[in-house]
């Protein structure tokens, strides 16, 4: 049987009753968190102008955009959900992946949970699905893909949101199995356009492509049934010889990822890359003192290819700033810490921050290459220079927010308080966190969604 296949078949017996507990824990989490940072990112320009443009299609409407009361295709709601969860860049990240599993995947499984009423626990099974098949295509994968410029998030996120739309939808092994064909000849994105709305676009594009897949599939078109290993196939096409197909069937579910190696949840609204110096320099700064105008010079030093996403050292925007290592260290140091505030044109072109990121050098040392991920994995050194001579150095092994170092449900909800509250008033804020909290009692997901849009709520039924 082909890989292929035998992925679509997992994808189709897989019973959210047969997953151990951590694992459902960790999706409903995953989830809290995805859901908040789409709602943050509703009202950002990229997810407007999207939106905008699916409202003029006039589609049938069977699915919302979260935090706002446009309601739409299946498919448009999909694309504009995934543009609104990645427009801050506040989203969880993969180790497996090199991107954002979340992002794409529960978009389009949300989309299609609404076309078919599907229960909350069917939400969860599929979310779980759809996040399994698109990590662990991404660490048999290798990392040429990355490194060759492809935005693992959207090209593996396509293959992702297939399959959790087509459990969603009921596909038979056989039908996931198109899903999954079609999916690979739709995936796409070029890392050259990080610092762009486009970024964010990748996800929604990747979300509404999969579930474009599975609803093909669903009415009869076909694919070839090794689309993923073939010889011209998913892995041929993107791995440059890297991929390793006959380790990925046996790795689904063995264990999944969501448990090990786990999911980053960000504490910061930029790069994941960024990270682990954003916590040094923040560390340093509290312990010593440090003011911005006391600062010689900033030296980060991360493992080779460790700057693979930061492609904007002078950003002259807040979306480049995002994937520029010397801003969000000059903004740490200006600001004591990184909100969204700090990612805005105005911050980022502040003549002081301008200024200080010129005193930031960041380094590539070859003999930090002990890690397959080098944006996530290894480890990160800062060090300050200040104007009276002293040298302040940290290593960070783990950022906040990883597995090794989780975020606690305070802050968990701390952050989705705060991202909800730009799109939902306090009390709606409230009665989201509410149903949220009952995922899976929820009998269509409809009702949970009408907790997480503008205007009157019922509440959400349960068994």
């Amino acid at each position: 049987m082909s890989v292929t296949r035998e992925v679509a078949g997992w994808v189709a017996r897989l019973a959210i009753d047969g997953v151990p507990l951590g694992v459902t824990a960790a999706a409903r989490a995953a989830v809290l968190d995805t859901i908040a940072v789409t709602l943050a990112g509703a009202g950002e320009p990229v997810t407007r102008i999207v939106a905008e443009a699916v409202a003029e299609d006039g589609a049938r409407p069977v699915a919302a955009q979260l935090g706002t009361d446009l309601r739409t295709s299946a498919e448009g709601a999909a694309l504009v959900n995934g543009v609104s969860g990645h427009a801050l860049d506040y989203d969880d990240v993969s180790v497996s992946v090199r991107g954002h599993p979340s992002v794409v995947v529960l978009p389009a499984a949300l989309a299609a949970a609404q076309s078919v009423s599907a229960s909350g626990r069917a939400l969860l099974e599929a979310y779980v699905a759809g996040v399994e098949v698109m990590t662990k295509l991404g660490r048999v994968m290798g990392p040429a893909h990355y490194r060759a410029g492809w935005h693992a998030t959207s090209t593996l996120g396509t293959l992702g949101s297939a399959a959790a739309a087509g459990k969603l939808l009921g596909l038979d092994a056989g039908r996931i199995t198109h899903a999954l064909a079609i999916a690979a000849s739709e995936a796409s994105g070029s890392r050259q356009n990080f610092g762009t709305m486009t970024k964010p676009f990748h996800a929604g594009h990747a979300a509404r492509c999969g579930l474009h897949a599975a609803r093909l599939a669903q009415k009869g078109m076909t694919g070839d049934p090794a689309a993923i290993e073939g010889p011209v196939g998913f892995f041929a096409m993107f791995s440059f010889g890297d991929a390793r197909p006959e380790e990925l069937v046996r790795s689904l579910g063995a264990p999944f990822d969501l448990v090990s190696p786990g999911l980053s949840v960000k504490k910061y609204p930029c790069c994941f890359a960024t990270h682990r110096a954003a916590d040094g320099v923040l560390d340093l700064a509290g312990e010593h003192g440090i003011r911005p105008n006391d600062v010689a010079a900033v030296t980060v030093t991360v493992p080779a290819g460790g700057r693979q996403p930061l492609i904007h050292d002078r950003p002259e925007t807040g979306l480049q700033g995002k994937f520029s290592m010397q801003y969000v260290i000059a903004a740490a140091l200006l600001d004591r810490g990184l909100g969204f505030d700090a990612f805005s044109d105005a911050a980022v072109r502040r003549p002081e921050a301008q200024a200080l990121l010129e005193r930031v050098m960041v380094h590539e040392e070859p003999a930090f290459r002990d890690a397959a991920n080098p944006m996530e994995e290894g480890h990160v050194t800062v060090e300050v220079r200040t104007t009276d001579g002293r040298r302040l150095a940290r290593r960070i092994d783990h950022p906040r927010g990883s597995p090794a170092l989780p975020l606690r449900r305070e802050e968990l909800l701390a952050k989705f308080r705060d991202c909800a509250a730009r799109a939902l008033d306090p009390a709606a804020v409230d009665r989201a966190l509410t149903a949220l909290d009952c995922i899976e009692s929820v009998r269509d997901v409809n009702a949970l969604v009408a907790s997480l849009v503008p205007g009157p709520r019922p509440a959400a039924p349960v068994r």
